[in-house]
């Protein structure tokens, strides 16, 4: 599992430390899919197509490599423009499709967390519950936004 910190740049493109969207992947392919698809002008390119627009970008004066999506994410770490976050605050990959069960079955208001939380455990799904009830401020980000804050510093 990967999950890394895709940094916001200043204007001269230098990065700004701590800043910018949080991407996940069971491994580096995904996690560059993750990337690439926050933009609506890079979603429909493949991958390696991607990689080596990124990289036209940020090292003009290199022809496209060819790298693998490993080889990349370690490039863009080299050059700070990403950060690897510990895995211990990985969601559960399942996290979204479980709450969407319980959300469809209008057993509850997803507000409630106790009664999310139970119905998650019922339903053989602990990791879920744990990782909600340790995660309460992202948690309330999925239920109105659709997502986790990517800048949130929920301690466990």
């Amino acid at each position: 599992m990967i999950k890394a910190q895709i940094h916001e740049t200043t204007l001269d493109g230098f990065p700004l430390d701590e800043t910018g969207t949080v991407i996940q992947g069971n491994d580096a392919y995904e996690a560059v899919e993750a990337m690439k698809i926050k933009s609506p002008f890079t979603a429909d390119m493949a991958v390696d197509e991607y990689i080596d627009y990124v990289l036209g970008k940020i090292m003009p004066e290199a022809k496209p490599t060819g790298l693998d999506a490993t080889e990349f994410l370690t490039q863009l770490a080299a050059r700070g423009l990403i950060s690897f976050l510990p895995e211990d605050d990985l969601c559960p990959a399942n996290l979204m499709e479980v709450l969407e069960t319980i959300r469809q079955s209008g057993v509850t208001n997803m507000f409630d967390v106790p009664v999310v939380t139970g119905l998650a455990e019922q339903m053989g799904e602990a990791e879920v519950a744990g990782w909600i009830n340790t995660h309460q401020h992202d948690y309330g980000e999925i239920i109105l936004h659709g997502r986790p804050n990517p800048e949130s510093q929920e301690v466990k």
